[in-house]
């Protein structure tokens, strides 16, 4: 992602807001979509909202596009449809952690749902998810993972079966960070009921007690197009907070093309992504730190297996490329990053576009069936 905005703590953002009337679903919570050049992808999400009783009330869009065709699309969606949950639109710096602290600050729920703007949800999946945090009387839940139905259940992809054989990585549960630095994928789980503890939730759909949020930011390292910053924040609640995964909350990740960086970029963003988060939480033995060098020299060599397989397409030779200067750039300008102390970041002026797309919408007579656009400040 390009940031088209300056990202400045206490900036003013602009945005409008759709009130539904009636309101509906869970008023407790939100769902905020970070989303970035994916006008289809984010109006076919909304459609799957519509038929599901256990919406959160309070739908929040963060929208890093550099153009106006996801806004413009949702101006339309809101016109043609009366949806049980308010929903707000927001024009944001880009960049996945930004937005996520975005739509933390213009959301109102005691339990914040986040989802990439290609998932769907099934139905139930929201008040799963709420169950567990209810069910959580002590209040040391921090974090839930939904179940990603589509991803799970299959066979270990040989490059991981590899890994595994070569020694780079040793066989735990899914969902746990090693201190050779990798992340043990869920694909092999099948389907099941409950909650199970891991190490790790997945950006794409993790759900969050806004308390652990108001002392957790998304990290603003991970500028741009983010590489790992779920497994980042994963590791930084896991210090406080009991995470766990929701096996009765169904969700698809259909993993939308666009708004995707180049292999060259997202390779080195891989190496110095992954170096950074080991750094900060991992004081590996010698074995450990062998292994995780190792693994990115095994990451290259399966990128040029993969072009002598397809040599019309130099997009693995590109994405090896980029590791190899992640990896000189992690020796010459290591990457350092310092938190800064968790704060409310961004207020919303939903009246600056309110006023111009209220005629188009309706405020007097409700936009579509029964959502009528609302002005004035986030919260």
């Amino acid at each position: 992602m390009t940031a088209t905005l300056d990202a400045r703590p206490g900036q003013r953002l602009s945005g409008w807001r759709a009130a539904a009337t009636p309101r509906g679903g869970l008023t407790d919570c939100s769902l905020v979509i970070p989303t970035f050049e994916r006008p289809a992808a984010v109006t076919t999400l909304l459609d799957a909202l519509l038929p599901l009783e256990d919406t959160p009330a309070d739908v929040v869009i963060v929208d890093g596009s550099r153009g106006r065709a996801t806004g413009d699309a949702l101006e339309a969606w809101v016109a043609a449809h009366a949806p049980r949950f308010d929903l707000s639109y927001v024009r944001s710096p880009a960049g996945l952690t930004l937005q996520r602290n975005v739509g933390l600050d213009a959301s109102t729920g005691a339990f914040v749902y986040y989802l990439d703007d290609d998932c769907i949800p099934f139905p139930g999946y929201f008040h799963a998810i709420r169950d567990v945090f209810a069910n959580d009387t002590a209040g040391r839940v921090g974090a839930v993972a939904g179940a990603i139905v589509n991803n799970m259940g299959g066979t270990l992809a040989w490059r991981w079966r590899m890994r595994f054989a070569l020694g780079l990585a040793r066989r735990v549960e899914p969902g746990s960070y090693l201190a050779s630095g990798v992340s043990v994928p869920i694909t092999t789980v099948p389907g099941f009921s409950g909650t199970r503890r891991v190490q790790v939730v997945p950006g794409c759909a993790m759900s969050y007690r806004r308390e652990a949020l108001e002392r957790h930011r998304f990290s603003l390292y991970f500028s741009g197009y983010s590489q790992s910053e779920d497994l980042e924040m994963s590791l930084r609640l896991g210090r406080e907070w009991t995470l766990l995964w929701c096996g009765d909350a169904h969700v698809s990740h259909n993993h939308a093309p666009q708004g995707r960086p180049d292999a060259a970029r997202k390779g080195r963003m891989e190496v110095r992504n992954r170096y950074f988060i080991w750094k900060r939480y991992v004081t590996p033995g010698v074995a450990d730190a062998v292994k995780f060098w190792l693994d990115f020299a095994y990451g290259m060599g399966v990128d040029f297996c993969e072009f002598a397989a397809h040599p019309t397409s130099a997009a693995p030779l590109r994405h090896a490329r980029g590791v190899l200067g992640g990896l000189v750039s992690c020796i010459t300008d290591p990457p350092r990053y310092d938190e800064p102390p968790a704060r409310r970041e961004y207020e919303v002026d939903f009246a600056a576009v309110g006023a111009r797309t209220a005629p188009a919408l309706g405020r007097d007579e409700g936009a579509g069936a029964g959502a009528n656009l609302s002005t004035g400040s986030a919260r």
